[in-house]
């Protein structure tokens, strides 16, 4: 499979943006119905502990905003994502339907471990030692793993691991590769 990759130069761990309570929860993205956002805090309620950070906008900003130990950023300009990404101990992407995940595998090539739905993409690339995936309609479950990840190493180096593996250099040598095949199979 060939996928759009991720561009290992720009996303690594960088300086922090800001101090966040740790265990610090993570979800860049759009708060959405699809993305899970409301599951995702109530799920990190139930913690008891750290802090849950959304950077990004959306129509259900309002049912985020105010809740304890939760902020809302708001949308952010893309070079500023890796300081966010790199100020957590966590990434989440608990989406009801994610046909890929980029923001997760920026977030593993930052060295940070996620939280990530098993429906679509994920499962191809999110490894045990770089996070925990979850049913997304399962809120105690992914209250366990929000638990789990936290216990991950951070920064988590196997992430960086296993995002190198989609090294945007590599998926394009991959098309290129396949442009070639196409083009001699043409011409015989």
């Amino acid at each position: 499979m060939v996928d759009s990759g991720v561009d290992l130069e720009r996303f690594h761990a960088v300086e922090p943006a800001q101090e966040l309570e740790s265990p610090a929860f993570l979800h860049v993205g759009s708060l959405t119905e699809r993305k899970n956002v409301v599951r995702l805090a109530d799920a990190f309620a139930s913690l008891g502990r750290g802090s849950l950070t959304f950077v990004g906008d959306g129509p259900l900003r309002a049912q985020l905003a105010g809740r304890e130990r939760v902020r809302v950023i708001g949308r952010v300009a893309h070079d500023e994502v890796p300081g966010w990404l790199s100020a957590a101990d966590v990434i989440c992407g608990p989406a009801l339907v994610e046909p890929f995940g980029q923001a997760l595998l920026e977030a593993m090539a930052c060295e940070r471990s996620v939280v990530a739905t098993r429906i679509g993409g994920p499962p191809e690339f999110v490894t045990p030692d770089a996070g925990v995936l979850v049913d997304p309609l399962d809120t105690a479950e992914l209250a366990r793993a929000l638990d789990v990840a936290a216990g991950l190493p951070s920064p988590n180096h196997a992430a960086r691991v296993a995002a190198s593996g989609h090294d945007v250099r590599r998926q394009a040598e991959r098309v290129e590769t396949i442009l070639e095949r196409a083009v001699r199979g043409r011409s015989a």
